[in-house]
């Protein structure tokens, strides 16, 4: 199967006897993948990137190569972001629940030009963990010949394949859910204003922290959290609001069916925008409400005495907050 960076695949299976995984090549082409015993790469194994690329096809190693005995899954790219990690790399483990037989463990193929294994070790293995289901990891940063090589269809990725298949929302809620119980407020709002990045943050954040936490949300910053506690309070929030990023691709695995979720748009790039709204309302069937006040403004509300001092799009932020009854 060739895939479509318009239409997400349906769920299913390629198994390759004698399959050699081969690692990213150095360069802005990113190819990597997997190729057959006869030299032939695998079609379903390229990775959707974000912009609506894939990793180019590989080509196969020249001379013997490393053997991996047994019988593993291929997961994909594994990428030191956080949101892409969960949009490149997990999205194939649905499979591990439709096997016909047990899996021996997950391979992984490293982005070039970055220590994935200290990330893994660092923040990412508990939800690979989970979601992986303690199987061992096999970093491929060199090429190797699998016995046997189970490459599922991605369930979900960037821009279209946000709203992810049956099987792989089934998946992350069911294992996730299972090993997680909910611990935390009704109400949360998702800052991004303790990342690093100046780039990352939200403007004035701190001025709309007051706001929410006048009405009631607990100020949750999910970078200073484990992966598996920012679960926990996604599990127990009955009201989430935020700007739009990588929490609200974590979030809708865990937070409860129908939730509210005031989802504030940051950027300016709208289709990125959509598909994490997408996601939203596909994973948690969330009553979804958004606001562009930050991204595009609409119109310039007249500031009352106690507000003139705010910029106009804080005003319209607010204005809108107000109206849909979070603040």
């Amino acid at each position: 199967m060739i895939p479509d960076a318009r239409h997400l695949p349906e769920a299913r299976t390629d198994t390759i006897r004698g399959a050699i995984v081969v690692p990213m090549s150095p360069g802005a082409g990113h190819a990597c993948g997997v190729v057959g015993p006869g030299g032939a790469a695998v079609a379903q194994a390229r990775t959707l990137l974000s912009g609506g690329r894939f990793t180019p096809d590989p080509i196969a190693p020249d001379g013997p190569v490393a053997r991996l005995p047994g019988r593993w899954l291929y997961a994909g790219v594994g990428r030191h972001h956080f949101g892409h990690f969960l949009l490149e790399c997990i999205s194939r483990l649905w499979a591990l629940d439709h096997g016909a037989a047990p899996f021996d463990g997950i391979i992984i193929t490293p982005m070039q030009g970055r220590d994935i294994a200290a990330v893994i070790r660092r923040r990412l293995g508990p939800l690979l963990d989970i979601l992986g289901q303690g199987l061992p990891v096999h970093l491929a940063a060199e090429p190797v010949q699998v016995d046997e090589l189970v490459v599922p269809s991605q369930g979900m990725g960037h821009l279209h394949w946000t709203a992810g298949t049956p099987e792989f929302r089934a998946y992350v809620r069911r294992h996730l859910c299972a090993a997680l119980t909910p611990e935390g407020p009704d109400k949360l709002y998702v800052s991004r204003r303790r990342l690093k990045s100046p780039a990352k943050q939200v403007p004035h954040e701190q001025k709309i922290e007051r706001w929410m936490s006048a009405a009631g949300f607990e100020i949750f910053h999910p970078e200073r959290h484990a992966i598996a506690v920012q679960c926990q309070r996604y599990m127990a929030a009955r009201q989430i609001v935020g700007p739009d990023g990588s929490a609200f691709h974590l979030a809708p695995f865990v937070m409860p069916r129908g939730a509210r979720v005031g989802l504030i748009q940051r950027r300016t790039r709208q289709p990125v925008f959509d598909a994490i709204a997408r996601q939203i309302t596909s994973f948690a069937e969330a009553d979804l409400w958004t606001t562009a006040a930050l991204a595009q403004l609409r119109t310039a509300p007249q500031p009352d005495e106690r507000e003139s001092a705010l910029p106009p799009e804080l005003r319209q932020l607010r204005g809108d907050l107000k109206q849909a009854g979070f603040i």
